[in-house]
């Protein structure tokens, strides 16, 4: 009984090992954007510029925000290097975050450009910005 099982075992690793696995059609390529939709939500990460990255992920009317600075902070700790993300949404100025991840709440549907500018704690324009743009397709 224990060399059938044995022989059983050893039969159903070999056959899983035996199928080769396809390579992705665009392993070569770098990607400057990546884009999922899924269930009607979207994720893409932007990483152009290695002072500022920003990753956005969107679901139902929210879009959820993270920023990487290199060169700046979010916590109080280091008033030199304080930073504030200024959030503009089609052109308009919604809000004033001092935190590296918030969600935006509430965004209407279509298609939206969202610019992130880097203020420093002083309150002047430091030149680090991103614009993005999201579409909401939301029916909740």
């Amino acid at each position: 009984m224990r060399k059938l099982i044995l022989a059983l075992t050893v039969l159903m690793a070999a056959s899983g090992c035996g199928k080769k696995i396809p390579e992705p059609e665009n392993s070569g390529i770098a990607m400057q954007e990546v884009s999922t939709l899924a269930a009607n939500t979207v994720s893409s990460i932007q990483n152009s510029d290695e002072d500022f990255r920003v990753k956005t992920f969107v679901k139902g009317n929210s879009v959820y925000v993270e920023c990487y600075l290199k060169n700046y902070v979010f916590s109080e700790s280091n008033p030199e290097q304080l930073a504030t993300v200024s959030v503009f949404i089609d052109n308009q100025k919604k809000v004033d975050m001092k935190t590296a991840a918030f969600i935006l709440k509430d965004v209407p549907n279509g298609m939206h450009k969202i610019k992130l500018e880097i203020l420093n704690g002083a309150g002047e324009k430091t030149g680090l910005q991103k614009e993005i743009e999201v579409h909401i397709t939301s029916s909740i």
